[in-house]
């Protein structure tokens, strides 16, 4: 049985970063060739797979580091869909993209998937999957968030907990945050939005506490 070993009290909540995607003005990529395409326009951002086998990532700079209390949290919409393909988030990876973790659904709404593997999968450092029942309902904005508070992340699609991981399973690397999509997927998201906490660890008396005074 998993006992909570954390609680924490919040003091402030600190936006560092927050996209609506009515302007490029935190330079999120935008690129148009054979294989991939994504274009801000009409306040939503585009991310197209174009690849038969391929993933892609779309990505900005990170402003904050693996050491403190941050907050992912954006929305995404499937636009159009291959049945066996996920989507959602990439984090933790720098410019070589050699470690990455990922969050992400498939694009029936049926599988949960949370990994940290190497660049082109060719190793997995941990993974958790989960068949998700209800299944989510693709056909509205889904929403993502990552917490990451104390030593551990904490995983949400639609403001459900999903799965509570130490950060020691996933790299931690700080330079990079942005969208993951399978081949045959187009996905558009509303807003991307990081925040900071600070935050104070709280005591918890539990009957071992009580034992141990």
């Amino acid at each position: 049985m998993h006992i909570i070993t954390e609680l924490f009290h919040v003091e402030r909540c600190q936006t560092k970063l927050k996209s609506d995607f009515s302007t490029g003005k935190h330079q999120w990529e935008q690129v148009k060739n054979a294989s991939e395409e994504s274009k801000i326009d009409n306040g939503y951002y585009w991310m197209k797979n174009k690849s038969p086998q391929n993933w892609h990532y779309f990505k900005v700079k990170s402003p904050v580091s693996h050491f403190e209390n941050v907050v992912f949290d954006t929305s995404i919409e499937l636009i159009s869909k291959n049945e066996h393909g996920h989507f959602g988030l990439v984090w933790g990876f720098d410019k070589n993209m050699e470690i990455l973790n990922r969050f992400c659904i498939s694009a029936d709404g049926e599988r949960l998937l949370i990994m940290q593997f190497q660049k082109n999968h060719e190793k997995v450092f941990h993974r958790f999957h989960k068949r998700l029942l209800p299944k989510i309902n693709v056909n509205q904005p889904i929403r993502f968030t990552i917490i990451k508070m104390g030593n551990y992340f904490h995983f949400l699609i639609n403001q459900k907990n999903m799965y509570i991981c130490h950060e020691s399973q996933f790299n931690n690397n700080d330079h990079f945050v942005g969208y993951y999509v399978e081949p045959g997927l187009h996905i558009k998201s509303s807003y991307f939005e990081i925040k900071k906490l600070t935050a104070n660890e709280m005591e918890v008396f539990t009957g071992l506490n009580l034992l141990m005074d």
